[in-house]
């Protein structure tokens, strides 16, 4: 019985005309969102592939040098983005995507593709985590605003609940008809423009069909939510135009005032701390311990470790022995001031995640760049993930110099197969699992605004007079 209800509301809501102009409006705006970002990611991909190739036999191919010069002369490595941040980039645009990796230097990521954004595009919808963050939701309420208030004024709803059909039955059918029509507007495009980036971008190691199914469950649940809302302002106002209001009004608050008061918030409660006066830190940790009397120091020390008198006695090369050792100061110093940087970004990050309990569209925000893999945490693995090649390639660059010291006058040079003992760059996306424990909270709290809103529909529904 009740899925005959269900689909007799279905067909007679498909019919409204306003339904089918909304459904294709969202549709065409979400495919031009899309396009825009697929055709940026595709070209994105296709140039870090080949500049990778191209990096790869650049450093194989150098001439015979000073190993220490080599680790100078450096690599590029580049960011693999994953294929699902087509629908939503998250902080993509506003992070570096390549870095470049040499000795003694912790380089930021350059290449900000929200730099090279016209005006136009840099404001507004541009993607279609937008679409669906932003419009759904008006969308959702122009969709459920009148189902109950417009049948009141009509008089039809004292016929129908006249009829014997129960509030909550009635309350059930529209909204199952209302949940079915909106998962075929968001749901179905979401899938399909999802499915086109896995297919056609690199998707290995991001296990992107899971992400991309949780990721429009998410959107689907979240442009319930506003259906729940519009039932209840349809539930409660006297009228359409009321309906409507009330509707547009939470609209603003929810996805408009909330989030931006929310977030003023968090910045002044824990506020992003200055990336300069960490380098600033960083690159005086580094100077102290370079001055000319601690390294003499350092190196004196080294003599007698060995039990000799000078240099030219010592059976590895002093040079290489040294800029090891600074090395591995300088890595512990990135490790704490950075490690502690990072560490109050992700602090940040999470207050974010905890954000949602204000307002839904920033528990949305959070859970859809996590599953996409376009947050933060994401970029820092990244991030991490250069910071130890540039480790790997310095430490075997170095030790194959203090492995051969100067003989006879004539300096070592090192050749391509010093140069193969450095592996390519790897990076190895995080577990599925692990963006899941990430973006626990503000799913957990998109479920409770769902589930609340409904609580308060049926609660509503069971008091509802014609």
């Amino acid at each position: 019985m009740m899925l005959s209800l269900i689909r007799l509301e279905c067909s007679l809501l498909l019919r409204e005309r306003r339904v089918k102009w909304i459904a294709a409006a969202l549709c065409a705006l979400m495919a031009m969102t899309f396009g825009i970002s697929f055709k940026e990611a595709t070209r994105t991909a296709d140039e870090a592939a080949r500049m990778t190739t191209t990096e790869r036999a650049r450093w194989l191919n150098q001439d015979p040098k000073n190993p220490h010069s080599a680790a100078h002369y450096g690599v590029w490595v580049f960011k693999p983005a994953s294929p699902l941040a087509t629908l939503d980039p998250g902080i993509e645009p506003y992070v570096g995507r390549m870095i470049r990796i040499e000795a003694h230097r912790y380089n930021d990521a350059l290449y900000r593709s929200a730099q090279e954004r016209s005006p136009l595009s840099r404001a507004g919808l541009s993607t279609v985590a937008d679409v669906t963050q932003l419009l759904v939701p008006l969308a959702a309420l122009l969709l459920s605003f009148a189902i109950f208030a417009a049948d009141r004024e009509r008089g039809t709803l004292r016929l129908a609940l006249g009829n014997g059909i129960a509030p909550g039955r009635l309350l059930s059918a529209r909204f199952g008809a209302l949940a079915v029509t909106t998962t075929l507007i968001v749901g179905v495009p979401a899938l399909l423009l999802g499915a086109i980036s896995i297919a056609a971008l690199d998707s290995a190691g991001w296990h992107s069909w899971p992400r991309l199914m949780l990721w429009t469950l998410a959107q689907v649940g979240y442009a319930v939510f506003f259906l729940l809302v519009g039932l209840l302002a349809s539930l409660v106002a006297k009228t359409s135009r009321a309906a409507l209001t009330i509707g547009l009004l939470s609209w603003v608050a929810l996805c408009v005032v909330l989030p931006r008061l929310t977030t003023a918030a968090i910045e002044s409660v824990a506020p992003t701390p200055s990336y300069a006066a960490t380098r600033a830190k960083i690159e005086q940790q580094i100077k102290l311990y370079n001055r000319a009397d601690l390294h003499q120091e350092r190196q004196n020390d080294l003599l007698q470790r060995y039990g000799v008198a000078n240099a030219a006695e010592l059976p590895i090369d002093l040079r290489g022995a040294m800029m090891h050792d600074r090395e591995q100061h300088d890595y512990s110093v990135f490790d704490r001031e950075l490690g502690e940087f990072f560490a109050r970004l992700v602090r940040q990050d999470r207050l974010q995640g905890w954000a949602g309990l204000a307002s839904p569209l920033l528990a949305i925000q959070a859970a859809s760049a996590g599953l996409a893999g376009s947050d933060f945490r994401r970029h820092s693995d990244f991030l991490r993930a250069a910071e130890n090649y540039r480790r790997v390639l310095s430490d075997t660059i170095n030790l194959d110099l203090v492995a051969h010291p100067t003989q006879g006058g004539v300096a070592y040079l090192a050749a391509r197969d010093v140069w193969e003992k450095v592996p390519p760059f790897v990076y190895q996306p995080a577990p599925f699992t692990q963006s899941l424990r990430e973006i626990a909270t503000p799913l957990a709290l998109l479920a409770i605004w769902v589930a609340a809103a409904a609580m308060a529909v049926t609660f509503t529904a069971q008091r509802v007079k014609p």
